[in-house]
């Protein structure tokens, strides 16, 4: 059984696989938006993790 949403955590892979982009463009374009939720784990750049709910939360702001 899958975690529930709001403690799920989302690689740059997670989120370019639920918007239909590929991961760099996650990891160059849509993580340097000013509005776009900043990392909830940031140990480094190839280690970065955001809640499932701040993203689909920005989603809603975007579309």
């Amino acid at each position: 059984m899958t975690e529930p949403t709001q403690k799920r955590l989302l690689d740059t892979a997670d989120i370019a696989a639920l918007l239909g982009v590929r991961r760099d463009h996650v990891t160059d374009r849509l993580s340097k938006r000013p509005d776009f939720p900043r990392p909830h784990v940031n140990l480094s750049q190839k280690l970065r993790r955001w809640r499932a709910e701040d993203i689909a939360a920005w989603l809603a702001r975007v579309r």
